[in-house]
């Protein structure tokens, strides 16, 4: 309405020019009368009166405007220039449909009643027959265009509001399914606690505050007490509708101590809250035994003569000092776990990390790590990534390897993970970046060397920037080393690792993806991060003896290719394997048939040739 009152007084110049009798006092019609019906206007819009009728509202007022002008500016005496100037009365015409949104019903009246008053106003002018049929001709075919035209755009606004409603149940639609699967996805079918899943997702969110308050957090591992037993005299269903009982007693003391439960797997079950000390950690855990135990399930079939089923629970809680992680803090909660069983079942108990009987067989593993580096247990050894097509050594990984103090080896896949929950991979994973940097980028060993390094050490304060020291003390190019992570952590739930990765983009270190395909993130990876290589895990590979084999295998390296990556087929062992990853267009791949692993010192009697000097920067 505004701007329509705008283009109706504008016109008034016209008048002033065109008709130098009766302008002026047509121009001022013009004015009172526009600010008027605006003034209307604009008091139902802040009397919030409904929509229907402001537009009946602005309706009335474009045929008052167009009729109120006319009966002022018909009585000049320049009939000529008034008969042709009524040709612009067609905007009054189109107006309720450009100006306004009128229901069709309403634009076809309005649009009607003015063309209608143009005509009789034309047939009292004093022209000619001629020009009266010709003006009244135009007026009625511009009224035929502008009711096409209403019925055109109210046509279409009716399209879109289908649309739009349409896509607002669609998103509707989509959002409320995306809940239900992130609820499917969190919940365990069986008991509808959280599962092991949301369980971590849970505790990550706990360890992040327990980062900036230092306000402890209490673990416990509870297991339902001889369930095998159970299950075997009741049956499956009756073990299943006992794993719910228990569920819903555990959910209501954990809800009464604001804390989180969930389903570990099988009979065990996990929670934790903040508490202030021991003493509230054994508390908790003494509610959550009662509560079960007030059930009073019938069990027959136990060999302690209680009668009824209980649990048995571990405690355990972040100190200062350890690592906050949920591996490492559940680690110790089972260990207290097995000595609530030892000592009788329905009981809790604390893990206490200066009792004696609170050791485990990782103790041993911890402690020969914790003096690795001074006793010399500790050493790398290094296998080399060669290009297909020439054989050129394009890096070389490292692995890590600890002996006993009786020299017998002791498998990375034993040492790794209590070097990770000890907190004993930081120390560790920092020599091996700089030993691998001095023996194979200083030693002119290779162009490039790559080092796996593990979540714990991602989060570690200050990783990027120790990085950053080693590579300008050594004078080594970021791009001469290589970081591999594997696919197994689940950086989606650590936001941390994801900032710490980027950082160590932006200083030109390379991101390379390893063992892809045998974790449960590894697309997820792919999405969030560009990596400079991705490393197809050799268990592919070792598949391909199969059709179905091969074309998995094929279908991994497209997916790979169409994500613009570079690639490294692992597990090459034999001439068939290095004939197939040729062919499948591989260009670079690890495994015993280019070389094993080996100490730096017999690295160069290799199978392969290095270049002659490392990739160093300029000093």
């Amino acid at each position: 309405m505004r701007a329509a009152v705008a283009c109706f007084i504008s016109f008034g110049l016209f008048d002033l020019w065109l008709f130098a009798d009766v302008g002026h006092i047509s121009a001022t019609t013009r004015i009172v009368l526009g600010l008027t019906i605006l003034a209307i206007v604009e008091w139902q819009v802040t009397r919030h009166v409904a929509v229907h009728l402001i537009n009946l509202t602005c309706a009335v007022g474009l045929f008052a405007a167009a009729a109120a002008w006319a009966l002022v500016a018909r009585s000049t005496i320049h009939q000529d220039t008034f008969a042709l100037f009524l040709v612009f009365g067609t905007v009054f015409v189109v107006s309720s449909s450009l100006f306004f949104r009128f229901r069709f019903a309403v634009s076809a009246g309005c649009s009607s009643a003015i063309t209608a008053l143009l005509c009789a106003v034309v047939a009292a002018t004093g022209v000619s027959f001629d020009t009266k049929l010709v003006l009244n001709a135009y007026f009625l075919v511009f009224l035929w265009f502008a009711l096409y035209l209403s019925w055109q755009l109210t046509f279409e606004r009716y399209a879109t509001f289908l649309n739009e409603t349409r896509a607002r149940i669609n998103e509707k639609a989509a959002r409320d399914k995306g809940r239900q699967l992130a609820r499917i996805a969190n919940t365990d079918h069986l008991t509808g606690l959280r599962n092991r899943r949301a369980v971590v997702c849970e505790y990550a969110q706990y360890r992040e505050r327990w980062n900036k308050d230092r306000r402890p957090i209490g673990v416990l591992l509870i297991d339902v007490d001889h369930f095998k037993a159970f299950n075997d005299r009741y049956g499956h269903q009756a073990g299943d509708n006992c794993l719910v009982g228990v569920a819903h007693a555990l959910k209501l003391a954990a809800d009464a101590h604001d804390a989180i439960v969930g389903r570990y797997g099988g009979e065990e079950f996990i929670a934790f809250c903040h508490v202030d000390d021991a003493q509230a950690l054994l508390g908790f855990a003494e509610a959550m035994r009662e509560a079960v135990e007030a059930l009073e399930v019938q069990h027959a079939e136990r060999s302690d003569g209680m009668g009824i089923v209980t649990v048995s629970i571990g405690a355990s809680m972040t100190r200062v000092g350890t690592s906050p992680e949920l591996e490492r803090v559940s680690s110790e909660a089972d260990r207290a776990l097995y000595l609530a069983k030892a000592d009788g079942r329905n009981r809790s108990h604390h893990f206490d990390p200066d009792a004696p009987e609170s050791w485990h067989p990782d103790h041993g593993i911890a402690e020969l790590l914790a003096r690795a580096l001074a006793d010399d247990l500790v050493s790398l050894v290094y296998q080399p990534i060669v290009a297909t097509d020439t054989g050129r050594l394009c890096a070389v990984e490292t692995l890590m390897r600890l002996r006993d103090d009786d020299g017998a080896p002791i498998s990375p896949a034993a040492f790794i993970p209590v070097a990770e929950r000890t907190g004993l991979i930081g120390e560790l994973g920092r020599w091996a970046l700089r030993r691998a940097c001095t023996d194979i980028l200083v030693g002119g060993v290779a162009e490039r060397v790559s080092v796996n390094v593990s979540a714990v050490q991602l989060r570690a304060p200050g990783f990027p920037m120790y990085v950053a020291r080693l590579l300008g003390e050594l004078r080594l190019h970021p791009s001469s080393l290589a970081l591999e992570i594997t696919e197994g952590i689940d950086i989606s739930l650590d936001a941390h690792i994801l900032d710490v990765i980027r950082s160590l983009k932006a200083l030109g270190v390379q991101i390379w993806l390893d063992d892809f395909g045998t974790g449960y993130a590894g697309l997820q990876w792919l999405q969030m991060i560009t990596f400079d290589v991705v490393k197809v895990d050799r268990c592919f590979l070792h598949r391909i003896d199969t059709d179905d084999g091969q074309l998995f295998l094929q279908d991994v390296l497209q997916l790979l290719r169409n994500r613009d990556l570079r690639v490294v087929v692992e597990g090459v062992e034999t001439d068939d394997h290095l004939a197939f990853v040729r062919s499948a267009g591989v260009g670079m791949a690890q495994g015993y048939l280019m070389g094993r692993p080996q100490p730096v010192c017999q690295f160069s009697k290799a199978p392969h040739h290095p270049p002659e000097d490392a990739r160093r920067a300029p000093s």
